[in-house]
């Protein structure tokens, strides 16, 4: 008997077909591209914003647009943002353009290689030539243009691990994309919008108003319930009463639901409903894995006392944030929460529903209400 696979991926990206609406993003994406504006993911962390860029190429592909996806996560220097780029590049062109591609990064091998040995003032002459080649594969969308006449999409994902490499990348970046209106469209995404707003939105930076923010907020109910109901029926299962407690807890958060969703599919046997019990077998199955990683967060905030206290007052207190009854129980008062606050938004932990200030991640604030009760 062939085991069967659990349907609910939560730990990668979703393949195009798989995504849980987005349609309207992605159309507004689609659209803005083909008339070449550039456009950014307003969104907090884990919210699928690659799996809507992942979708945005395939439907550009289809729309006769070349596309390129370049993943900076947890890149630290000119030389890796670099080969990232290029084997972007090299990985989705064929034909005479990838033989354009090719050529301009064998040449930049052959350079770097004559100039690689030695150190000190040679060392320095690295450095200068990663930056020349850095300019040089930033500006490949013209020479795609040159050979084809046809616009490309190119997708910066993790953007903000780019701009963290050194000075001056955001500066030599839009020194290339205000001169490609014609030949290229981007979108930006990263997991800190806090960073990516004041990159964007700050009137001294050189990114400023060069990409239109595009906002992905939770899924709708009703989406979600389809999407997880339809997979339990494929596989001879019912969530019952499970998906509703499933539903609350999940908030709309994407990748929140799709771990709750697999672990109560794990919990319920072919041919069965799920229940309460069900669901809290599910549910203690998720504890033990997000445990360690909410510890981890936790331990992380040592050094900001005041944004520990924030988040768990936002887990914890019946009462608004600023009220005299939370301020006290949690040894805060206003100023220090609204600088906490702040900085938590930044990260991308809290965000601003209505005017008021919660927690993004509802496991992590159902962790807090357990241990900081």
């Amino acid at each position: 008997m062939v085991e069967e696979l659990n349907p609910f991926i939560y730990d990668d990206p979703l393949a195009p077909d798989e995504l849980i609406d987005r349609d309207e993003q992605t159309r507004l994406l689609l659209a803005l591209a083909e008339g070449g504006h550039n456009t950014r993911l307003s969104a907090p962390r884990r919210y699928g914003k690659t799996s809507i860029i992942l979708r945005l190429l395939a439907e550009a592909d289809r729309a006769g647009l070349h596309t390129v996806h370049v993943d900076f996560y947890r890149c630290v220097t000119r030389a890796e943002a670099a080969r990232r780029i290029e084997e972007a590049y090299l990985a989705r062109l064929a034909g005479p353009l990838r033989r354009t591609v090719s050529a301009l990064t064998r040449s930049w091998h052959t350079r770097l290689n004559v100039g690689a040995g030695g150190v000190g003032v040679q060392a320095e002459r690295v450095r200068e030539l990663d930056n020349q080649r850095l300019a040089d594969l930033l500006d490949l969308p013209k020479r795609i243009f040159a050979k084809s006449a046809i616009r490309t999409l190119v997708a910066f994902d993790e953007f903000q691990d780019f701009l963290r490499i050194g000075a001056g990348l955001d500066g030599l970046l839009r020194s290339k994309i205000q001169l490609h209106r014609e030949e290229a469209s981007y979108v930006f995404a990263g997991s800190e919008p806090g960073m990516l707003d004041e990159l964007f939105n700050g009137r001294g930076r050189p990114l400023f108003d060069q990409a239109r923010p595009i906002p992905v907020g939770p899924l709708d109910d009703s989406d979600l319930a389809e999407y997880i109901g339809a997979r339990f029926d494929g596989a001879d299962r019912d969530p019952g009463v499970a998906l509703e407690l499933l539903l609350d807890l999940a908030r709309g958060h994407p990748q929140r639901a799709m771990l709750l969703a697999h672990h109560l599919w794990e919990h319920t046997p072919r041919g069965q409903v799920a229940d309460e019990e069900t669901y809290q077998s599910a549910l203690d199955a998720v504890d033990r894995e997000t445990r360690e990683r909410f510890e981890r967060t936790w331990l992380d905030l040592g050094s900001a006392p005041a944004q520990r206290r924030v988040l768990a007052a936002l887990a914890n207190s019946p009462h608004s944030l600023y009220s005299k009854a939370t301020l006290l129980a949690f040894d805060l008062d206003k100023s220090t929460v609204q600088q906490a606050a702040r900085a938590l938004a930044y990260a991308g932990d809290v965000v601003r529903v209505d005017g008021r200030f919660t927690t993004v991640d509802p496991l992590f604030e159902r962790w807090l209400q357990r241990t900081q009760r």
